[in-house]
């Protein structure tokens, strides 16, 4: 009975104690926050961890969301695959081609992340040009309409 209790305490003694690691935080805020139902407390902050050496640093561990985005919706027609956007991610102008010429009765309608619609405007031309310039970096849909029907929904990114 005895060995079985004195094991893990000679396990753990036996290993080097700078490989055992625990995770610290660099809280920049925290509350406690109480209720009728009780309490709960809370820290904002991010996960670190010490390289030790000659140059001993603090390096911060930044855990990053994973997003997956899915834009479906059902082409009207074949004709709608045909038209392209580009460059994406875009720094100053989107442009916006139409590479079967069938863009007669075309129109835009520019979103922002949150879905508030932004711009909007007809395409008037085979390719057409659109002014990112003045806004902000930041994630947006476009959609493509034709003869009031959408045809093609994209995701922009803005440098």
């Amino acid at each position: 009975m005895e060995n079985k209790i004195l094991m893990p305490f000679l396990i753990l003694s036996l290993a080097p104690l700078g490989l055992l690691k625990a995770q610290k935080t660099i809280a920049s805020a925290g509350l406690t926050a109480t209720g009728s139902g009780g309490s709960s407390s809370y820290t904002v902050g991010q996960i670190d961890y010490l390289q030790k050496g000659a140059n001993a640093q603090v390096m911060e561990g930044v855990q990053h969301a994973y997003e997956i985005t899915t834009l479906a919706v059902e082409d009207v027609d074949s004709q709608a695959r045909s038209i392209l956007l580009y460059p994406n991610p875009v720094k100053d102008f989107l442009f916006i081609d139409f590479n079967d010429k069938n863009y007669r009765n075309s129109s835009y309608g520019l979103f922002d992340s949150q879905g508030k619609l932004i711009k909007k405007g007809n395409l008037n031309q085979q390719k057409s040009e659109l002014d990112f310039s003045l806004l902000p970096s930041s994630v947006y849909i476009i959609q493509i309409i034709q003869n009031n029907q959408n045809i093609k929904t994209f995701k922009i990114i803005k440098k």
